[in-house]
């Protein structure tokens, strides 16, 4: 799954270690046996940033779920739900199942529902911007449409509740305005455009410069901005993510920008730059072996290419393209 609200772009754990070291409490009264207790720990200390494989996930997984069976209500059982879902998460965006979103989903409303989200432990507020996410994940890959509306409530809700200065609120606002824009695309009600390019502005001016959520957040504001008609400005968003994708080593995040931003740029008439920045995407997308994000590219760059004059395509590619009307461009990757 390629989604500029993956996993990989989220706070990855809420970092109480108060609450971790709680596990070697939890292994002593209820019988959990040492080497998964200090596994358990290992993970909720230093979490690991991506997965590459389904036997990775799971080797976070189970240890998180032993000592989960055994853990009361409490700060220590809120972690490790929250962590259990954005580990599930990360599984899906491997295995594409159903029962591995609809487990993150069910993780991370535990996690909010057995504490205050808002109070005396701003970590856990992290919690709400990836349910608002993963929501929105399960409302575009199964059309259910009613994941988008609470999705956008929780978001609401953590704009109004959560201190202002947080970056967990920052991370709610982007969370909040990918899902506005993805609702308008359906609806097509101006105001959820109009909302969705406010917060998504606000989210990346508040947003720490190196903050994961940053490059998706900025992804997702051009994309707003693109369909509002605004693409000179849309460029320069589109850059911004495309140097924070670049920073983090998300090669994801990286070919799915680029895409784009030629789209951006030749939409500005910068096909030359726009050519340059197709190509680039193919060659990200190769590397990552997603064949279906390199035939979107392939479908923009033709597009692209039969737009430009024809002593330029010449130019390109040593032949001239044939004549003929250009089929609009593929959507903005997400």
């Amino acid at each position: 799954m390629n989604s500029d609200h993956d996993v990989n772009d989220h706070d990855v754990n809420d970092r109480d270690f108060d609450d971790v070291h709680g596990v070697h409490d939890v292994h002593a009264n209820r019988a959990i046996d040492a080497e998964t207790a200090s596994r358990a720990v290992d993970i909720l200390r230093s979490p690991q940033v991506g997965y590459s494989s389904v036997d990775e996930t799971d080797s976070a997984i189970v240890p998180l779920e032993h000592v989960l069976a055994a853990t009361p209500d409490g700060p220590l059982r809120t972690t490790i739900l929250s962590n259990l879902g954005l580990i599930r998460m990360a599984r899906f965006q491997l295995t594409a199942a159903r029962a591995d979103l609809d487990s993150a989903i069910a993780c991370l409303r535990e996690a909010l529902a057995s504490r205050d989200p808002y109070g005396s432990h701003p970590a856990l507020s992290a919690t709400i911007p990836n349910l608002i996410s993963a929501l929105h994940t399960r409302a575009e890959f199964t059309g259910e449409w009613d994941d988008l509306d609470e999705a956008i409530a929780w978001g609401r809700e953590a704009v109004v509740r959560v201190r202002p200065g947080l970056p967990q609120r920052a991370a709610a606002l982007a969370s909040l305005s990918s899902a506005l824009r993805i609702r308008y695309e359906r609806s097509r009600y101006p105001g959820d455009l109009t909302e969705a390019i406010d917060l998504g502005r606000q989210a990346a001016a508040d947003l720490p410069p190196d903050h994961p959520r940053l490059g998706p957040a900025l992804s997702n504001l051009g994309s707003a901005l693109m369909a509002s008609g605004l693409a000179h400005e849309a460029v320069g968003a589109y850059e911004r993510a495309l140097d924070r994708f670049r920073a983090a080593g998300d090669r994801g995040g990286t070919a799915r920008t680029l895409n784009n931003l030629a789209g951006a740029l030749a939409q500005v008439g910068r096909v030359m730059e726009a050519l340059v920045a197709y190509e680039a995407a193919l060659e990200e997308f190769r590397a990552l072996g997603d064949s279906r994000g390199e035939e979107r590219v392939r479908h923009n760059l033709a597009v692209a290419r039969v737009r430009m004059e024809p002593e330029a395509a010449h130019r390109l590619d040593g032949r001239p393209e044939a004549p003929g009307t250009p089929e609009a461009p593929a959507p903005p990757l997400m």
